[in-house]
């Protein structure tokens, strides 16, 4: 079933349809859809993605532990704003044995550093599992936005970071605004720094 569905999205892929792509798993029920993309944005989604974008002159995304890309292409084509995915264990990425990939993968160094993360763009984490990675990265980033996507309190999954407990590092990040990924208990947390925030005059309290 799996198979169907990602051959049935590889079609949409190919045809350039991501809006018929998106609908695969409309109400974001679909278990076999689920392995494929763990979080299945509505055009609400991707629409709050692209203001808060704007809101701070961010001019796209960087994408870590991007997977196949397919999150990533649904944000490129609803927004017109490039995105760039990364990942690791490039050997694996490239042989036979994995998924189709709907976005050029980049490969992030064991160590990352500041030139592979682009300061105009926001950061973005989707269901990221690695705090420590995720403190490196943003210890690298000289931008304004971390976005952090994954499953809020009473989901029954696990992401670490997790969009309200992001545990920064430092204090300059706060949290500006969020939204629920359809019904999902998923949710889009916007975190700026401090000072772009104070910019625009307020902040976000849950």
């Amino acid at each position: 079933m799996t198979e169907s569905i990602l051959q049935t999205v590889l079609q949409f892929y190919h045809e350039n349809r991501w809006e018929e792509a998106l609908k695969v798993n409309k109400n974001s029920d679909n278990l076999e859809a689920s392995k494929v993309l763990w979080v299945w944005p509505s055009l609400m989604n991707l629409r709050f993605l692209k203001k808060k974008c704007l809101e701070f002159q961010m001019e796209g995304f960087v994408s870590l532990g991007c997977g196949c890309g397919l999150l990533e292409w649904f944000i490129h084509n609803a927004t017109g704003l490039p995105v760039m995915g990364y990942e690791i264990n490039e050997a694996w990425w490239k042989s036979k044995y994995s998924c189709p990939q709907f976005i050029p993968l980049n490969f992030s160094p064991e160590i990352p550093d500041s030139s592979m993360l682009n300061s105009k763009c926001a950061l973005l984490f989707c269901y990221f599992n690695n705090r420590p990675a995720f403190l490196d990265y943003v210890k690298c980033y000289k931008g304004n936005m971390v976005i952090i996507i994954g499953p809020g309190e009473g989901s029954g999954r696990h992401t670490d970071p997790e969009p309200f407990k992001p545990g920064f590092d430092s204090p300059e990040w706060i949290l500006n605004d969020y939204q629920e990924v359809k019904d999902t208990k998923d949710y889009v947390a916007v975190y700026v720094r401090k000072q772009a925030n104070r910019m625009l005059g307020w902040v976000f309290k849950i």
